[in-house]
């Protein structure tokens, strides 16, 4: 029995108070994923905290990997809470968190007090992630699957785009504190849209199976573990006490999540999701192309500033030039899917994405802004169609009643991917800069060549890891395809989930 309704939603006559209520849960559904992108300002702030905190470049790591880990712990936990209990509470609490987030986060005395509350901001952050796609999907029929999750990406990349040129100029004129306190009005928004506007649903514990709650824990232990001890397995050694304890822990606590899981009544994660191939390869997919072009946020913002000298406005510039082309791609990628099919788009995003990391690894401490920004431009562009497709075939494969777990699982691909990308990849950086410094005489100019060397070795590597996402796309896509396996599942009312009968 299908669950499509009868019309499309731009062809149901509806009351102007519909109307409006329609595109301001659309306005919601944008401000969850404007607010979760624009941490990308952090990035270009790094090279202002390290020298305003007293840190270096392995201390003020903590920054991103603190954050970027707790969003990933958590996520999946919000998106199935979530769908159990509805997308409102989750996104309210999300907002609500990351607004006060901010305010602690801009008046921290020092860095560990700065990272400390930046585990608080990826809470909210997670949150907002975790049911903002879903909340899209309600706006639109499943005839525009695609062109909504295009609407999503683009909010996302707008956040980007928002947060690279505003932390240009904020960190030059005001200092990096501001990055955080200009995001309180758009906190608040979002607060205000979602208490009033977003449906409330009526489902008590007792109604219905319980959260997992002990699977929610065990994953957020598992995977803390392993973050966590990659990332001092690196500045501790691998023989510390600590990282010898922590990394075994780690598939402890995820073996026993998988075996909770099979078990619980409304498991974080349902054991038939992993037998959807709309649900592994956009998934996988994700990972792999975030694991290679998380380079750009943490790898490029030191070659912009010790490299060529740059500034944070011109950072910033370079970075909201990706922001800017991957809005335009993930509208047109959006379009595209519901065109024609999420294979060739996806497939072809990757392609370009890849070829851009490598164009990248060829520049040098001579490279004009000019040449820097194009290829950071077709970075953007291939990511932007790369990522309406990924979610366009992600949503369009689950059923409706699990979209807060999908947009959760893509979000932990895409920061299980920067995570390991900060790491491993980072880890690599470090060895190879001083690979290349033993084979010349010490002195700033020499450490200036070890660099670039260590810059294109990173890039290259960024670019293999997309080139593999693609082939996994292309390869998990076209047996999607021809199997006929891709359950296209919309909402029975499209109008259900976000909108609200009653302020």
């Amino acid at each position: 029995m299908s669950l499509e309704p009868e019309q499309p939603l731009t062809t149901v006559p509806e009351s102007d108070s519909i109307s409006r209520r329609r595109v301001l849960v659309a306005a919601a559904a944008t401000l969850g994923m404007f607010l979760a992108a624009l941490d990308t300002s952090v990035n270009v702030a790094l090279p202002a905290m390290t020298k305003d905190l007293d840190a270096d470049l392995q201390s003020i790591q903590w920054v991103i990997v603190a954050f970027v880990a707790t969003q990933a712990a958590l996520v999946m936990g919000a998106g199935s809470f979530a769908d159990r209990f509805g997308l409102r509470p989750v996104y309210i609490f999300g907002a609500t968190t990351y607004l006060a987030a901010m305010f602690a986060i801009a008046f921290s005395p020092n860095l560990e007090t700065l990272v400390g509350f930046r585990v608080v901001q990826a809470l909210g952050t997670g949150c907002l992630f975790a049911v903002s796609p879903a909340i899209a999907a309600s706006v639109f029929p499943s005839s525009r699957r695609g062109l909504s999750m295009g609407f999503a990406v683009g909010s996302q990349a707008l956040g980007m785009l928002a947060g690279t040129i505003g932390a240009g100029l904020l960190v030059g004129w005001t200092g990096w504190e501001w990055i955080f306190l200009a995001r309180t009005p758009f906190a608040v928004i979002a607060i205000i849209l979602g208490v009033w506007f977003l449906e409330r649903r009526r489902i008590g514990p007792a109604s219905g199976p319980a959260f997992d709650i002990a699977g929610a824990a065990l994953l957020v232990g598992g995977l803390l573990c392993l973050i966590i001890g990659l990332r001092l397995g690196r500045s501790l050694g691998w023989t510390s006490p600590v990282v010898l304890t922590l990394l075994p822990l780690a598939p402890i606590f995820l073996g026993a999540f998988w075996h909770v899981e099979r078990a619980a009544r409304w498991p974080v994660l349902p054991g038939y999701l992993l037998r959807l191939a709309g649900f592994i390869v956009p998934s996988l997919s994700m990972f792999l192309a975030n694991l290679g072009v998380f380079v750009i946020w943490f790898i490029f913002p030191f070659y912009v500033a010790d490299s060529l000298g740059g500034s944070a406005l011109t950072l910033g510039l370079m970075l909201a030039t990706l922001a800017f082309l991957n809005i335009v791609s993930s509208g047109a990628g959006g379009w595209l899917c519901d065109r024609f099919s999420y294979l060739p788009v996806g497939f072809g995003g990757l392609l370009i994405m890849a070829s851009g990391l490598l164009y990248m690894g060829f520049l040098d401490t001579g490279s004009s802004l000019g040449h820097v920004a194009l290829r950071v431009a077709i970075v953007g562009t291939g990511l932007g169609f790369f990522q309406a497709a990924a979610y366009s075939l992600m949503l369009g494969s689950v059923p409706s009643d699990r979209f807060g777990t999908a947009g959760a699982a893509l979000s932990l691909a895409q920061s299980c991917g920067r995570v390991l990308s900060v790491a491993v990849i980072g880890g690599i950086f470090a060895w190879r800069s001083d690979h290349h410094l033993a084979g010349f005489a010490v002195g700033a100019e020499a450490e200036g060549v070890a660099f670039i060397k260590a810059f294109r070795d990173v890039f290259i590597i960024g670019s293999s890891l997309g080139l593999l996402a693609a082939l996994v796309f292309l390869i998990g896509g076209w047996r999607l395809a021809r199997g006929g396996a891709m359950v296209d599942r919309p909402l029975t009312e499209p109008s259900g989930v976000g909108l609200t009968s009653s302020n």
